[in-house]
């Protein structure tokens, strides 16, 4: 399922012709806090990874910039207030930019050049990453301001996402191929292979959708890390981990 989570009802306003049974709009409310109880409350207790092994997370919504203009998918995330950084592993689209984002606590009113900030980014990222892997927390933003916010209302808002509409409706789409159907590959070999636990074969799921939605041979990336030569659950473990350091240089 996809769940698209947007501060403000004008920033999903022309998007809810979208919703069905494997795809929800959720409001969050200005802000680190209300992003991320709003979270927290969509995967309630007791879900796990691999109950939300075919789960997706949007954060759809405008942002300020300095001189970045237009829609972008952000490939990294920095919290204002502790400095931490998070790196979404994103989608590789054509004709859509990156950029990176800077999450604050209150309106940014004199910007740095060749950032996007945002109010709720890194809450929906650190919420959302206890429970759907980064290839599957994706952060698309629309520059609305450039840190003065005088000029900007709901209707202003709404046909800035109106003009994005069909490149949002295709990265959707690429997402329902790509991650959300489920794959017909049967990961029974590599489980075998790698002796996997329960924990290990929830790993290997992901890094096999990672893998596909990077246009990879799963299996042939595993074949790489020396998944055939291995005697061992640790020996399993660590083709895991460089098949993580080959997907996170593929990307």
């Amino acid at each position: 399922m996809i769940h698209i989570f947007a501060a403000i009802d004008c920033e999903v306003k022309a998007l809810k012709h979208l919703v069905s049974d494997d795809l929800e709009i959720v409001l969050t409310g200005i802000g680190k806090v209300n992003a991320a109880f709003a979270v927290g409350r969509t995967f309630h207790h007791g879900l796990t990874r691999q109950d939300l092994s075919s789960d997706v997370i949007i954060n759809i919504g405008t942002c300020g910039s300095k001189d970045l203009h237009g829609l972008f998918i952000v490939n990294k995330i920095t919290d204002d207030a502790t400095g931490r950084d998070y790196y979404p592993d994103i989608l590789r689209v054509e004709g859509l930019n990156e950029a990176s984002l800077i999450t604050v606590d209150e309106v940014k009113t004199d910007p740095e050049s060749g950032y996007l900030y945002d109010m709720e980014g890194s809450a929906i990222y650190q919420a959302g990453s206890k429970l759907i892997s980064p290839d599957r927390i994706i952060f698309l933003k629309m520059v609305s301001d450039n840190g003065d916010v005088g000029g900007v209302t709901e209707e202003s808002v709404n046909e800035l996402v109106e003009s994005f509409l069909p490149e949002i409706e295709a990265l959707i789409k690429s997402i329902n191929e790509s991650i959300v159907t489920p794959s017909n590959d049967n990961n029974d070999r590599l489980y075998d292979l790698l002796k996997a636990s329960a924990s290990m074969k929830v790993q290997i799921d992901e890094f096999m959708r990672f893998a596909r939605s990077m246009g990879e041979d799963g299996n042939r990336v595993f074949d790489e890390a020396g998944a055939r030569e291995v005697t061992s659950r640790a020996g399993g473990k660590e083709v895991i981990s460089r098949v993580r350091s080959i997907l996170t240089h593929l990307s």
